[in-house]
């Protein structure tokens, strides 16, 4: 069976933005595929750890090294390199956070790219292990950037071609907190490439 992954990454809770458009563009896309299911992971009602010392030695070294927390750490780190690679559609609610992407977020991929897990280092630079699907990145913004300013999606597509992913779909709501017709308008346009991207 067909599965769709989705990260919930904000802090707003139900007056998330990020979340709504996901939440819609989900309920729209499973609509179109009863034969698909669906699984949540909240990233900010279930934090992952953020990388510490610990952490980094429990990606690290042999399993007999690691104490009980690390092995419950390297433990996780493999359940979500299996719940990603077994997707075949991922879902990523991207609001953005000062300039950049959601800590959770951050988080969640040091747990996903490891280095002879995820992906490898080759003589021509890094090449990813899991297998490639489509992607969808609906971003949020308050304001409206331009491209050259823009440390959100690019940071996000490095961190996922590093494993391996190609194919990914930006989808990008901004202008949101600039007037309440900026906000309409913005989430209308975002929603409308959604709708179509769900057929």
């Amino acid at each position: 069976m067909s599965e769709l992954l989705y990260l919930a990454t904000s802090a707003n809770a139900e007056r998330s933005r990020s979340s709504l458009l996901c939440q819609r563009f989900i309920e729209r896309f499973i609509g179109n595929r009863p034969s698909w299911s669906s699984l949540t992971r909240d990233l900010v009602s279930n934090p992952l750890p953020h990388l510490g010392p610990q952490q980094w030695d429990a990606l690290r070294l042999d399993q007999y090294q690691l104490n009980n927390e690390q092995r419950e750490y390297r433990a996780l780190s493999d359940q979500l390199i299996r719940e990603f690679d077994k997707a075949s559609v991922v879902v990523i609610a991207l609001p953005l956070y000062n300039a950049g992407i959601p800590s959770q977020l951050k988080a969640y991929f040091d747990l996903l790219a490891r280095a002879g897990i995820s992906f490898e280092f080759t003589a021509d630079g890094p090449r990813g292990l899991l297998r490639d699907k489509d992607v969808y990145l609906v971003s949020t913004r308050g304001g409206i950037l331009a491209p050259e300013d823009d440390h959100q999606i690019p940071a996000v597509e490095q961190l996922l071609n590093l494993v391996g992913i190609t194919r990914v779909h930006r989808i990008i709501a901004e202008g949101l907190d600039l007037s309440p017709e900026s906000a309409d308008s913005g989430l209308a346009k975002a929603w409308q490439q959604l709708a179509a991207l769900a057929c």
